[in-house]
């Protein structure tokens, strides 16, 4: 394998690494949830992250959204701020 084609596949693994770990799911308790602006707050061990639930998941997960409640937890990072829910499962 050439110099430039080992470069290449070494920049695209660590373009991926960030993804990959925004994919994953985390485990969090619920802190809090606002249901006029859809905004869920969760915490877990060391983290604290605020994020916007989707109407439709915010319907079919509503018995997830109370205070206290632990569940598993991946975010969508939108760029600029923009966070969201992706997926809400009991934990």
């Amino acid at each position: 394998m050439t110099l430039r084609k080992q470069i290449i596949a070494i920049l695209l693994a660590l373009m991926l690494v960030p993804a990959f770990a925004l994919a994953q799911e985390k485990e969090a308790t619920v802190a809090g949830y606002e249901s006029g602006s859809r905004m869920l707050t969760v915490k877990g061990k060391d983290w604290e992250q605020k994020a916007k639930v989707g109407s439709k998941l915010a319907e079919e997960k509503a018995d997830l959204l109370k205070a206290d409640t632990k569940v598993l937890i991946e975010f969508d990072d939108r760029g600029g701020g923009d966070i969201r829910v992706k997926s809400l499962n009991p934990r």
